[in-house]
């Protein structure tokens, strides 16, 4: 288990030797360590980006233990230190379990504010015989805490409580990892998702250890070299409020072969991560099976390791990775695989995705088994259905590989000795374990562990063929039901009856012919699951979908409005502009006006430039429609009106203009500097007309007595009836629009039919 982490690309070692840790002298300005190695830029990969600069440092715990409560203490003060995002602790012996505690606190880089005391789980990776055990190199260590960027470090190390004579392990050491700025890594964040083949040797190379076995050949069946034998009862679960029941299955069951669909889900693989290639030494080392997936998380409770973005997934990633290789001394990263907290998969310890690589994380149940970590903590945090879905697909691909049915237990002989088991115990463990069935730790977390026999049924639906096919609705939403649609590649007398389970129970039944059922919702956000009920034998239950239920219609913020604006005006059109805005809680389908006409426009669209009928009332009628099916609508009725020129009030001298092209084929024109026309109505929008031409001039327009706005009417060639300013407001009230004709040199002559006003 490795607490939350990240890593980067290129790793500089940097050991700082003869740090004391004493008791605490509370100054938080002690001495800061040696600055780390320069960033050096790695070399591009072949997608283009650069892998971000990896850096850890190290600091030897040499100082001489006080006795605290009867144990051995050592403490280093708060101190500053070059930037770090990840942390752990190591000691010499690898093989020792250390039974002691460790805690550290963490300066924040942003705030500068202190962390509280963060345990560290104390554990060791390797057993005696694994690959990874190398003398001088491998070091027995803590899980990597993830602490986000800090520049600020207090650590203090006890001995085991309630032994006096209880040692603290020797070359305890204190190591900081900076996975340097963050790349395009996690959900959406442009890492490719990788293919099997990828990151597969097509021919493994020779390590000494037994090849793995040909894929193209039929898997070998309850015999391994580990001796284990094989059963189909289901593991009993702890009680939990988040666990299905866990299901049983007769011994009579045979073991499954493998269906065509298990293949290894969509992951990230290394290169996608920004693995730095050069810290691995040694080549990849292979078992012959694997027995069990082993469920990890990567933080001990109670730390801030759920704090990563998906987004960041790659860098706590890295950290995990470049703490295994420069802290412990390991070959490689721990895990052969790692999920973030969106449900996405990566691939962790090289060697191939569909090889039986052996990894160093659940000692001495490293070789013939594969392990997966959950980024983060899950002793207190819910696991996102995404994770436990996208685990189940993992766990299929994995042991359907070698004819493993993940609700099955078996037994096997321990090959080595850890804190729970000895060297020649028979240990019984589900081929999909947690971390705590085999050794002393909380790891998974009691929330993911409780989980467990749930994604033991979800994996046996993969294995199935029971997958979900389709929901009603449009993009997961629905009105107050959902139909779901599923199929199945199990034997139909094998199929008992269905059940659709949303959150998590029983919602509708459906016999075993049937493929779909319709379920009633409550509304909000749902998961939906189809479960198999087998004739005498397990359960299977299919991936898991998202579904809203929403019973809401939509809203239209304040009222639709329409109003003036500039243009060519007709006794018949009036060129004005429909405003609103439509919004829903989930989501819109379609935005529609009804009347006068139809016309439907983009969700997002907010406005819409048309023509009305001067002289008659006219309702524009909205209908927004959402995602569920809900509908509203939102009307608004206007009336055009056209005031001709003469109704104006006049100053100065105005000659009548004749022409079929102006309305009632008459205007008014002056060149008199100041000559003004003035309009009295009761509206909420006007626009002002007249006529454009290279020798008209520019016209101030007042409203209301206040100057607001200056016209030229000077245009390329002569235009007619133009509405060439316009205003609107808020409600219908009673205004004065003024036009004074400005005496424009060389142009002075302002021609206006009239205004035109909305009531």
């Amino acid at each position: 288990m490795v607490a939350g982490a990240t890593a980067a690309v290129t790793a500089t070692a940097l050991t700082v030797t003869g740090v004391v840790l004493t008791r605490s002298s509370g100054d938080p300005a002690a001495a800061p360590l040696a600055a780390t190695a320069a960033e050096a830029a790695a070399a591009p990969l072949p997608s283009g980006a650069p892998p971000p600069p990896v850096t850890s440092q190290s600091l030897e715990l040499d100082g001489k233990p006080t006795i605290e409560d009867g144990r051995e203490t050592l403490r280093l003060a708060r101190r500053t230190v070059s930037r770090f995002s990840l942390l752990g602790v190591t000691w010499t012996d690898a093989l020792l379990s250390f039974k002691g505690d460790a805690a550290v606190r963490t300066r924040s880089a942003a705030s500068g504010d202190w962390s509280g005391w963060q345990s560290l789980d104390l554990e060791h990776s390797v057993a005696a015989g694994d690959p990874d055990l190398v003398a001088g190199r491998t070091r027995g260590g803590s899980t990597g805490l993830w602490v986000g960027v800090s520049n600020g470090v207090e650590v203090k190390v006890v001995s085991p409580a309630g032994r006096t004579s209880s040692r603290l392990p020797a070359g305890l050491r204190l190591t900081l990892v900076d996975p340097g700025p963050a790349t395009s890594g996690g959900q959406g964040g442009g890492m490719p998702l990788a293919d099997p083949e990828e990151s597969a040797p097509a021919d493994p190379p020779t390590t000494g250890t037994e090849p793995p076995p040909d894929p193209e050949q039929p898997p070998v069946l309850p015999e391994d070299p580990a001796g284990e034998s094989s059963s189909s009862a289901t593991p009993s679960a702890p009680a939990t409020t988040t666990a299905a029941p866990a299901p049983t299955t007769p011994a009579a069951t045979p073991v499954p072969t493998v269906p065509a669909q298990s293949t290894m889900p969509a992951y990230v693989n290394r290169k996608g991560w920004s693995a730095d290639e050069s810290l691995v030494k040694d080549a990849p080392v292979y078992g012959s099976t694997i027995n069990a997936l082993f469920v990890h998380h990567t933080a001990q409770s109670g730390s801030r390791s759920n704090a990563y973005t998906c987004a960041e997934a790659g860098k706590v990633i890295r950290s995990i990775y470049t703490y295994a290789v420069t802290g412990k001394g390991l070959n490689d990263m721990e895990y052969n695989f790692l999920v973030d907290k969106c449900g996405t998969l990566y691939e962790g310890r090289k060697g191939g995705v569909d090889k039986p690589v052996v990894g160093a994380h659940t000692p001495p149940f490293n070789t013939n088994y594969a392990a997966v970590a959950v980024l983060g903590e899950y002793g207190t945090t819910a696991v996102p259905a995404a994770v436990t879905t996208k685990i189940a697909q993992l766990a299929v691909f994995k042991l359907g590989k070698y004819g493993h049915d993940p609700l099955a237990r078996f037994t096997t002989t321990a090959q080595g000795s850890n804190d729970k088991v000895k060297t020649g115990d028979r240990v019984t463990m589900g081929r999909i374990a947690g971390h705590r069935d085999v050794q002393a730790t909380e790891c998974p977390g009691n929330v993911l562990y409780g989980r467990l026999p749930a994604l033991r049924t979800e994996a046996a639906g993969v294995l199935s063929g029971l997958r979900i096919t389709g929901l009603s609705g449009r993009r997961g939403v629905v009105r107050d039901s959902v139909t779901v649609s599923w199929s199945v590649s199990t034997p139909g007398g094998e199929i008992g009856g269905f059940d659709v389970r949303v959150d998590g129970r029983t919602a509708g039944t459906a016999t075993a012919t049937a493929r779909s059922a319709t379920v009633k919702l409550t509304p909000g956000r749902h998961t939906v699951q189809v479960q198999m009920n087998r004739v005498g034998g397990p359960i299977s239950v299919s991936d898991t979908r998202a579904v809203i239920a929403d019973s809401t219609r939509p809203t239209f913020p304040g009222r639709p409005e329409l109003s003036l604006r500039t243009g060519t005006v007709s006794t018949t059109a009036a060129p004005v502009t429909l405003k609103w805005q439509a919004a829903d809680a989930v989501g819109l389908s379609a935005v529609q006006l009804t009347s006068p006409r139809r016309t439907t426009f983009a969700t997002g669209a907010r406005s819409w430039n048309t023509t009305a009928k001067p002289g008659a009332a006219t309702t524009w009628r909205l209908q927004a429609t959402d995602l569920a099916g809900n509908v509203a609508t939102a009307p608004v009725t206007r009336t055009p009106v056209l005031v001709a020129e003469t109704k104006a009030k006049r100053t100065g001298k105005w000659a009548k203009a004749s022409g079929s092209a102006h309305l009632g084929k008459a205007a008014l024109a002056s060149s008199t500097k100041n000559a003004s026309l003035s309009w009295s109505f009761t509206g909420r929008s006007v626009a002002l007309l007249a006529m454009k031409g290279k020798t008209a001039g520019k016209a101030y327009v007042y409203v209301d007595g206040k100057k607001v706005a200056t016209v030229d009417l000077r245009a390329s060639k002569n235009t007619y009836r133009q509405a060439v300013w316009a205003k609107s407001w808020t409600s219908a009230k009673k205004h004065t629009v003024k036009i004074v004709v400005v005496g424009t040199a060389g142009r002075p002559k302002v021609t206006t039919d009239g205004i035109v006003y909305l009531k």
